[in-house]
């Protein structure tokens, strides 16, 4: 395997006068254009298969659920606070029950889309 291997390394490093002859020169008048063309395929290739990874990671069920844990525990990080600013006087009693019912209302339909995904519709969590 290493003789197969010095030959076709010596064949390209040592210059065969090939008998005498030599091929007439042709000029390819598509020359300039072939590299041009290979890399712009090669290139949108690339792109459609980049794009086709990005969508099936981007609409997986896993990472759907994920982004919904994510927001119900920041959901639940703004009641938190929110009751915290109440408790120190930030924030007035009307003001923070407004709050509280429209970040319970967020959080009853985040828990609705967690229970979709995860085929438990109906079932308390």
């Amino acid at each position: 395997m290493r003789f197969v291997f010095a030959a076709a390394l010596l064949g390209l490093i040592l210059p065969t006068d090939g008998g005498g002859q030599t091929p007439a020169a042709v000029p390819n008048p598509m020359a300039s254009h072939t590299l041009f063309i290979v890399l712009i395929v090669g290139a949108f290739l690339a792109w459609a298969a980049s794009f086709s990874f990005h969508t099936m990671k981007q609409r997986s069920p896993k990472s759907d659920r994920k982004a919904l844990m994510v927001r119900r525990e920041t959901i639940l990080d703004q009641l938190a606070g929110a009751e915290n600013a109440k408790e120190s006087g930030a924030i007035g009693p009307e003001r923070f029950e407004k709050r509280a019912r429209e970040l319970r209302g967020e959080l009853a339909r985040v828990i609705e889309q967690l229970n979709a995904a995860s085929g438990t519709a109906g079932k308390r969590p």
